[in-house]
């Protein structure tokens, strides 16, 4: 039962990850064509991860926040925001 909850959790983070790439990327009026030319990836890519269909690779993602002149802490604000209550710093 851990096990299944461990991985609904990591698919839902999957999905989270694009819906907060499409975000941040239609907020700067960008189009994913040129995204993809910005980041040097593929279109396809990028639809597919905003939709959830593609687990994020880290080089890649890295790459499409370069462009969108983002960081990793901008994917996933509550969780960031969670552990920095959890946490004494």
């Amino acid at each position: 039962m851990i096990q299944y909850r461990s991985v609904m959790k990591n698919l839902k983070l999957v999905s989270d990850i694009g819906k907060r790439v499409r975000e941040i990327r239609k907020g700067q009026g960008i189009s994913q064509d040129m995204l993809a030319g910005l980041a040097g990836t593929g279109a396809r890519y990028i639809s597919e991860l905003e939709r959830g269909k593609e687990t994020a690779r880290i080089r890649e993602l890295l790459k499409l926040l370069d462009a969108l002149g983002a960081g990793l802490y901008v994917l996933t604000p509550r969780e960031v925001a969670e552990w920095k209550r959890s946490t004494s710093i």
